[in-house]
């Protein structure tokens, strides 16, 4: 049976993550930790869920609608408690304080579909190229590159900024930063998106912005684990050519600084890791990153030690559909030890779905696996108090701040620059 949602302090929000909250008080709003708590309440409420409940949890989907969700996106939602959303240029409101109205239709869309869980929102926001919002009223991230010439303080600013003004349009989880240092090898796919070439400062700024966006209460993503070539995943399959010493030295310690781990600071890194579905013959030469059990379970969740969740990045990337079908790929990518899937395309997501509970009830997917991914995506709703953008309220008011909280963060921003 799913968990139902009950009436709290006349909110639509589930008892058992009301509670919580109370428990942990402003924890939500802290750098990312998983605590017995959180991890508790994870699995009580995984618990109640169907099979094809979780396996619809696993998803983050792209939806359809320009400013708005459309009305097949809001029957969907309203049926089916997916994961969460992702939303690019198209789905964002020319004014940005109209995609609170547009976040608040998703959440209000979960909180009829009978799990008692909020949406995962979530929307690139690295700054510079790869920014959703179209017009001024919003604070404008420089670059990544342009920023580290600033160093990491200005840059945690910049994360805290992000946070702030994300959260109160209801979107709760940023795709961003890149941790990622600029080579020869990819600097033509990434360009000013990584914060330079220096290791260094790859690591201090990507961390800065991690821990900036998280003191606010939205989720970060590290990308793209372990790294990526000059080719465009979007146009076909990448290989990283580097040999077992060179990856120890240059690309994984990018993403261990990005999680905290080389500076003894668990927990205060990345609540999120997004996979690239690039292939290194040395450590995988069958499977992409992505799908390589190698890489998730092996590099990042045991030898980095990873306890959030890891994200694919989209299943409709060519370089992954040249080779098998999306609902082949879900099944593969959950195997390998991903636990959140993306996929751009809505009208994929019951197939992709349905693909997901077909393979646990043959036996090719275990069922623990599906109940492992399903309560880290559940982890990551508690530790960041996603369940709050079910109270109608609480929206209104974060919404109503939000013009002056643009506006002071523009004062400060012009502070940095005097």
């Amino acid at each position: 049976m799913p968990y139902r949602v009950l009436a709290v302090r006349k909110s639509s929000v589930p008892l058992g993550l009301a509670l919580l909250c109370f428990a942990l008080g402003a924890a939500a709003a802290e750098p990312y930790t998983v605590d017995g708590a959180i991890r508790a309440a994870a699995q009580a409420l995984r618990s109640r869920l169907s099979l094809e409940e979780e396996a619809a949890q696993v998803l983050l989907v792209g939806i359809d609608g320009k400013g708005f969700p459309s009305p097949q996106a809001l029957a969907l939602l309203s049926r089916v408690p997916l994961g969460g959303v992702l939303l690019f240029g198209f789905n964002v409101p020319q004014k940005a304080r109209d995609l609170g109205l547009f976040t608040a239709a998703v959440q209000e869309a979960a909180a009829k579909n009978g799990s008692g869980l909020p949406f995962i929102v979530a929307m690139d926001d690295e700054g510079g190229t790869v920014f959703r919002f179209h017009g001024d009223d919003v604070t404008r991230l420089p670059s990544p590159l342009a920023a580290a010439r600033r160093g990491p303080e200005f840059v945690r600013f910049l994360g805290e900024a992000s946070g702030r003004e994300l959260r109160a349009l209801g979107v709760n989880l940023a795709l961003a930063p890149v941790v990622e240092a600029l080579t020869a090898g990819n600097s033509g796919f990434l360009g000013t998106r990584s914060y330079g070439s220096d290791p260094a400062v790859v690591d201090a700024d990507a961390l800065a912005f991690i821990e900036g966006l998280q003191s606010q209460g939205v989720a970060a993503v590290a990308k793209h684990f372990p790294g990526n070539t000059g080719a465009d995943p979007h146009k076909g399959l990448a290989y990283l050519d580097v040999d077992r010493k060179t990856y120890e030295r240059l690309l994984l310690p990018r993403f261990a600084s990005a999680l905290g781990n080389d500076s003894g600071r668990t927990g205060r890194g990345a609540a999120v890791v997004m996979l690239s579905h690039v292939i290194v013959p040395s450590i995988d030469p069958s499977d992409p990153a992505s799908l390589s059990p190698r890489f998730v379970e092996g590099e990042l969740k045991k030898g980095l030690d990873f306890r959030g969740v890891a994200l694919t990045d989209d299943l409709y990337m060519k370089a992954l559909t040249d080779r098998v079908p999306p609902e082949r790929s879900a099944v593969e990518a959950l195997a390998a030890g991903d636990d959140l899937l993306m996929i751009s395309m809505q009208g994929a997501s019951l197939r992709i779905r349905d693909a997901i509970v077909r393979a646990v009830r043959s036996g090719e997917l275990r069922r623990s696996r599906l109940d492992e991914a399903c309560e880290r995506v559940i982890e990551l709703k508690l530790a960041f108090g996603m369940d709050q953008a079910l109270d109608a309220a609480l929206r209104e008011r974060r919404l109503a701040a939000f013009p002056s909280l643009v506006a002071s963060d523009r004062e400060k921003l012009l502070a940095w620059n005097r």
